[in-house]
């Protein structure tokens, strides 16, 4: 029965492997293909422990059985705890003797004559897997030459041997003995899983986190391993909405989430790349199998195949943690101006109780010079950050850095994501006094001030000395503390440490040493599409799903 499952499910991997709205349509299932991040960026190897034994497939049928715990590496010469392929030592890894003789047409054929050469010569021999079929491969020497001494001997018994280097072009898989027992090359698709006989579904554990579908490996341009999952749509939904929504929640909520997740997911497929999303927030959170929570798995379960359109086309269905009272239209995050992502008041994330509602971060200018340099700028003094433009949803549009290197400009979601805020909801409530002046007032009676400015936004002209007079224009930086401010009174002496001024938030106090810039805000996420805490709090209040999403979502149809 389990062998059946299998088929099955391998014959709907073929119906369903492009994306595509019309095969959702039709009930199809649809797989994604999750590039798994867990537990490296990349690695050298991969371990995988199967419920039974591990089943490698191509992208048609299954090819062979293994053993139920295996390690899988980059064709690299392993050296107990370290790698001795080294691509700028010019070493590109373990070399062998490869066996041309015959092409076996399966692997337990290849596999029996590798046990008969083992014996005979005392060596590792196993299946590779090629474009014809199976052939033997023995050795995995860090050097060439005890690659060539294999050949030899291989060659004297009357075979047809040749060392190869493999150029970290392969994949080797070792069983738990750390043998190897199979290689293929990197070209090849092929797929690893197992059975869960508990959840009657194919499933297997990747660096002892369990995922449901199949394996990939690919071996990508700086040669590590990445890791791609295939797995069944509302599976996927299993690992993600639990870790995108607290389980906790109520189910309104949740359904809402489930259905954000499922439509940002398809609308995402790349058919044309190795995989269509990450395992992390560049797309969403996806932890596999162990995560799964009751509540969330039942909220995929109730919405099945349901997604969110706008115009017959699917949305992309952007969402964030809270918004903060107001969410954001999607051209003053980013460029495109989608009609359904159109910001909305949103009292409901305000009531939610979202400890995101309100925060403030500090920053010193030796931290902002730092992150500015980081971003490919060249500063060494900061003299103030201004804001100069904000959306009617209460973002900031246009942030300025000014500086020695002179204004550096930081438009809509770049500003937050430079200075790591948690939204681009934000003011600067304090701040370095430090005056930016590019041109002077001259003091001559009846000269235009031609642009004299003060960079700050505090004052409107500041002079070294009471009465100074010059007809230069200068270029100045420095403290306010001990200058003069030009006013309907005339020159006033800024002689205090603190000044108040006025501003959009009230009167405010700036401490006129301060080396520190205050930043507060609200909300966390880029603003754009459903509140998390939003969609709580409405479900709280009783709304359901469909309510939920189209209040965030502007004239959008679910179905």
């Amino acid at each position: 029965m389990k062998k059946i499952l299998i088929k099955i499910l391998t014959m709907a991997i073929l119906l369903t492997l492009l994306f595509s709205e019309a095969a959702f349509g039709e009930n199809d299932d649809i797989y994604v293909r999750v590039r798994i991040r867990y537990p490296r960026l990349f690695n050298e190897q991969v371990s995988f422990e199967g419920y039974d034994e591990i089943v490698l497939y191509d992208e048609n049928d299954e090819l062979l059985s293994l053993n139920n715990n295996l390690i899988l590496r980059i064709d690299t010469y392993y050296a107990g705890n370290y790698y001795l392929s080294d691509i700028s030592q010019g070493l590109y890894g373990p070399c062998h003797a490869l066996l041309r003789d015959e092409i076996y047409s399966s692997y337990d054929e290849a596999y029996i004559k590798a046990e008969e050469l083992e014996e005979e010569f005392n060596s590792a021999f196993y299946p590779y897997l090629i474009e014809d079929g199976y052939i033997i491969a023995g050795g995995n020497y860090a050097d060439k030459g005890s690659a060539e001494d294999l050949a030899d001997e291989l060659n004297k018994e009357g075979y047809n041997a040749e060392s190869y280097n493999g150029n970290l072009e392969n994949i080797i898989t070792y069983n738990d003995k750390n043998q190897p027992v199979f290689m293929y090359d990197k070209d090849m698709t092929l797929y690893f899983s197992s059975y869960n006989d508990d959840e009657e579904y194919e499933m297997i554990k990747v660096d002892n986190r369990a995922y449901r579908g199949r394996i990939k490996l690919n071996i990508i341009d700086d040669f590590k391993l990445l890791t791609i999952n295939l797995v069944e749509l509302e599976n996927y939904l299993y690992g993600v909405v639990p870790n995108e929504m607290s389980s906790s929640w109520g189910m309104e909520s949740l359904k809402a989430q489930a259905l954000a997740s499922r439509t940002y997911a398809v609308y995402s497929a790349k058919p044309i790349q190795i995989y269509d999303m990450e395992d992390n927030q560049n797309s969403q959170v996806y932890m596999g199998y162990d995560c799964e929570k009751p509540s969330t798995s039942r909220a995929v379960d109730e919405t099945r195949g349901e997604m969110i359109y706008y115009d017959g086309k699917l949305i992309q269905a952007f969402y964030h943690s809270t918004s903060g009272g107001m969410t954001e239209s999607s051209e003053n995050v980013w460029y495109e101006d989608l009609p359904y992502l159109r910001g909305v008041n949103d009292e409901f994330s305000d009531n939610s109780g979202s400890p995101h509602n309100e925060w403030q971060t500090t920053y010193y200018t030796e931290d902002i010079i730092r992150l500015l340099n980081l971003n490919e700028n060249k500063v060494d003094e900061v003299y103030g950050v201004q804001i100069n433009k904000v959306s009617e949803n209460n973002r900031v549009l246009e942030c300025i850095f000014l500086t020695d290197a002179g204004e550096i400009s930081y438009k809509k979601e770049n500003a937050r994501l430079l200075l790591g805020l948690k939204s681009s909801w934000f003011s600067i409530v304090n701040g370095n006094a430090f005056y930016y002046i590019s041109r002077y007032f001259s003091g001559i009676e009846n000269q235009e001030d031609d642009g004299a400015t003060s960079r700050g936004g505090i004052l409107d002209i500041i002079i070294d000395n009471e009465n100074d007079e010059t007809d230069e224009m200068k270029y100045e930086t420095g403290s306010i503390f001990g200058k003069y401010a030009i006013s309907s009174d005339g020159e006033k002496k800024i002689n205090r440490e603190k000044l108040s001024f006025i501003s959009s938030r009230g009167v405010s106090v700036v401490d006129t040493n301060s080396d520190q810039y205050n930043f507060e805000g609200r909300g966390w996420g880029h603003g754009v599409g459903m509140s998390q805490y939003g969609a709580k709090q409405m479900a709280e209040e009783g709304y359901t799903y469909k309510e939920i999403l189209k209040h965030y979502y502007t004239g959008v149809t679910i179905k």
